[in-house]
C-alpha cells in the first residue's frame, strides 16, 4: 500500500474528480484488506487493525474533498493535508 500521506502531496496537477477516483480507489484497496485479513495472530490482528485505521482514515479524507466534511475524529494533521491539498485545487482553478 502506498503511504498516503506522500500520495496526497505528491498531486500537484490533478482535479478534484481525480483526487477523488483516486482516494475511492485506496479506500476500497483498504477495506478489501480488511476483509481478507486473517486474525489468528496476534501479528495478523495488528495488521488487520492498521488495515482498519487506514480505511477510516482514507474514507474521512474522501468524506472532506466530496461534501467538505471534517469529522470530528479526523486529526488535525489530516485537516491540514486536506486543506493544504484544497487550497492547491482552487490556486489552479478546479
Amino acid at each position: 500500500m502506498r503511504d498516503l500521506d506522500a500520495l496526497l502531496n505528491s498531486m500537484v496537477n490533478v482535479d478534484r474528480a481525480s483526487l477523488v477516483a483516486i482516494l475511492s480507489a485506496e479506500a476500497e484497496a483498504a477495506q478489501r484488506l480488511v476483509n481478507s485479513a486473517r486474525q489468528r495472530t496476534a501479528s495478523q490482528r495488528a495488521k488487520r487493525n492498521e488495515a482498519m485505521k487506514r480505511a477510516a482514515r482514507i474514507e474521512q479524507i474522501l468524506s472532506f474533498f466530496k461534501h467538505g466534511d471534517v469529522g470530528p475524529e479526523m486529526p488535525e494533521a489530516d485537516v491540514m493535508l486536506c486543506k493544504s491539498l484544497e487550497d492547491r485545487l482552487r490556486v489552479r482553478g478546479q
